[in-house]
C-alpha cells in the first residue's frame, strides 16, 4: 500500500496507475498532520500491495461526504473504502479485509471501529460494482449529506440485501478522545429521517433493518 497526499483541486491529477489500483480508500482530511500520522500506521499495517491511500487535505471545508464522492468518481478501482484522519489501524487490517470479501462473496464490509460491533460501517471497504450502483452519478455516498449518515445509509443498504460483512479482526479504531461528548450534524440526521420513510424501505429486500439506526 502507498499513501498520497493531495487536495481536492488535484484530485483530477492522479495517473492512471493511481486511478486504477485494486484498492483505493480514501481519507478526507481537516488536519494533515493527525491524517499523515495515520496514514503511516495504515500503509505499515495493511499488507495488500496493490492499494493507494488518498489523503485529502479539506482546505475549502467542503466536508467528508463531498471529498469522498471527489475520489469515487476519479478513480477505477475493484474496491473503494473511506476511512478518517483518526483511524488506528490494527496488523493486517486491508489484508483481512479484502480476504473477508473475497470468500464472503460479499459487497460491503465495516471494520472493527471498537465502537459499533460490526453494527455499522463507520469506516468500510466495498466492490465498486455495488457502491456505483446505488446512487445517480456513480457516487459513494448520497451527496445531501455533509459529515454524518452517509455510512449509515450505505450500512443500510448493504445489510438490507445481505450484502454486508464483518471481520472483527479488520480493525480500524477510531481514535476520538471527545466522540461521546459530540453531538452529529442535525441536517444530516433529519436527512436521514426522512430518506429512511421514504425512499429506503423500497430499496431493501429486508425493510427491518432501517429500524436499527434512528
Amino acid at each position: 500500500m502507498q499513501a498520497y497526499s493531495l487536495t481536492a483541486a488535484q484530485i483530477q491529477d492522479l495517473t492512471p496507475q493511481q486511478r486504477t489500483a485494486d484498492i483505493v480508500i480514501v481519507m478526507p482530511a481537516t488536519d494533515l498532520r493527525a491524517a499523515q500520522r495515520a496514514a503511516i500506521l495504515m500503509v505499515q499495517r495493511a499488507q495488500y500491495t496493490d492499494a493507494l491511500l488518498l489523503i485529502v487535505h479539506d482546505t475549502q471545508q467542503q466536508g467528508f461526504v463531498h471529498m469522498a464522492n471527489q475520489c469515487f468518481q476519479a478513480t477505477q478501482s475493484r474496491y473503494f473504502g473511506y476511512v478518517a484522519q483518526d483511524a488506528f489501524a490494527g496488523r493486517r487490517w486491508l489484508q483481512r479485509a479484502h480476504k473477508t470479501l473475497e470468500s464472503t462473496g460479499k459487497a460491503m464490509l465495516g471494520f472493527n471501529d471498537g465502537k459499533w460491533a460490526g453494527q455499522l460501517a463507520s469506516f468500510g471497504l466495498g466492490r465498486r460494482s455495488w457502491l456505483s450502483a446505488n446512487y445517480e452519478g456513480q457516487q459513494l455516498f448520497h451527496p445531501q449529506y455533509r459529515r454524518h449518515y452517509a455510512d449509515t445509509e450505505l450500512t443500510v443498504l448493504a445489510m438490507g440485501n445481505d450484502q454486508y460483512c464483518y471481520d472483527p479482526n479488520a480493525v480500524l479504531i477510531e481514535v476520538d478522545w471527545d466522540k461521546d461528548q459530540k453531538s452529529v450534524h442535525p441536517a444530516d440526521k433529519h436527512l436521514f429521517a426522512q430518506r429512511k420513510h421514504s425512499e429506503l424501505p423500497d430499496r431493501v429486500q429486508r425493510p427491518q433493518i432501517l429500524e436499527k439506526f434512528n
